[in-house]
């Protein structure tokens, strides 16, 4: 059995590796993007409110009121809407995993040309592994049946006392050899 390898935190040409932060670029911009509508959406407020005043002579407490509340209610409808944009496709993307968890391993994850780049390259990446993961399994199934074949050959060789030690070797070491090619190539 193999030692794994350590983890290094220097390339291969000894430079030190860069940390990635957690959230993508794009997560990030969608993020900066709301702030700033955010802050419009206030600045908008306060036009509105300046002009009441000026126009029609509101006073100063209920426009405080009405700012407050239209205030609250744009950061409520850009919540939603980003909520609704970053994690409505993660909340699809759990219902499928659990899908394949439960036993539909030919499935794959879906996504929307509407959702965000960073969730498609997950998609993708995760859609890689699972049609990689399928078809080791598919080898595997077809090793272990073959082996299971041989062993039963082998059992029957010894039970009936037709012992060929030379042909039972190269038997397991035919096995031996396929299990080795399957465990390095996976």
């Amino acid at each position: 059995m193999t030692e794994p390898k350590p983890v290094k935190n220097k390339s291969e040409s000894g430079k030190p590796l860069r940390h990635k932060s957690f959230a993508a670029r794009e997560l990030q911009l969608s993020i900066a993007v709301l702030a700033v509508l955010a802050l419009l959406g206030g600045l908008v407020l306060q036009s509105i409110s300046k002009a009441l005043t000026t126009h029609f002579g509101f006073a100063t407490p209920v426009l405080g009121v009405l700012l407050i509340v239209g205030y609250i209610a744009i950061v409520v409808l850009l919540a939603l809407f980003f909520a609704h944009r970053l994690i409505g496709p993660f909340r699809r993307l759990e219902y499928e995993m659990k899908r394949i968890a439960g036993g539909e391993y030919d499935r794959r994850l879906t996504v929307r040309n509407k959702d965000d780049l960073h969730i498609r390259n997950f998609v993708a990446s995760a859609n890689k592994f699972l049609s990689e993961f399928e078809q080791m399994s598919i080898e595997y199934n077809k090793l272990s049946s073959l082996s299971m074949t041989k062993l039963k050959e082998i059992r029957e060789a010894l039970e009936s006392e037709k012992i060929d030690c030379v042909s039972i070797k190269k038997e397991i070491v035919t096995l031996e050899d396929k299990l080795h090619k399957f465990r390095e190539k996976w």
